[in-house]
């Protein structure tokens, strides 16, 4: 973000902080593609991404006296934004989907280059291939690799253990494979 863009959300932040509907719609408006990404990364559905859109939205301005101006804007409200998505599914889907163990291929038998498979594939193909998984592997997935949280931290998050946790994230992992793989070898 350059520095013009951070100056301008900086007014956009306190305008929203003294009421302004209008600073509202203007950072509503700036950070929606960015931040419906990220909620797309953790639904099912388009419809339940902008549900957790939303609701996030609502956080973000209800919660804008607890941000301190200490680090970016943009990575306080992701934060919110996670919380959001993870609270919506606590509320939706409170239970812990798992992988059936027969649908776990070991990855060692796929022989093609993941890489060039990956870099020929839009971000919206990839998102898409997320939002296969199963809805707590989806999440747990999400929040290692693209939020950046420990095992001990997601353990926490969503009340399981760290192996648990970690399960999530190679069974993620090896049905994203399997699914590039299977996509790759239809073309």
């Amino acid at each position: 973000m350059s520095e013009r863009e951070k100056a301008e959300v900086a007014r956009w932040v306190e305008g929203c902080r003294s009421g302004s509907r209008r600073a509202q719609h203007k950072l509503f408006k700036h950070f929606y593609s960015p931040m419906l990404r990220l909620c797309m990364r953790y639904a099912g559905t388009t419809g339940e991404a902008e549900d957790m859109l939303s609701e996030g939205f609502l956080k973000v301005f209800s919660n804008l006296d607890k941000y301190e101006e200490t680090g970016s804007f943009e990575s306080w409200m992701k934060r919110v934004m996670v919380n959001a998505a993870l609270d919506h599914r606590r509320k939706y889907d409170p239970k812990v989907a798992t992988t059936d163990i027969e649908e776990v291929v070991d990855s060692t038998e796929i022989g093609y280059d993941l890489n060039t498979a990956v870099g020929r594939m839009s971000a919206e193909e990839v998102v898409a291939l997320i939002q296969l998984l199963p809805p707590m592997t989806r999440t747990v997935f999400n929040l290692f690799v693209f939020e950046g949280f420990s095992h001990a931290e997601i353990a926490q998050q969503l009340n399981m253990s760290e192996g648990t946790s970690a399960w999530h994230v190679n069974a993620a992992r090896t049905r994203l494979k399997n699914e590039i793989y299977k996509r790759n070898s239809e073309i």
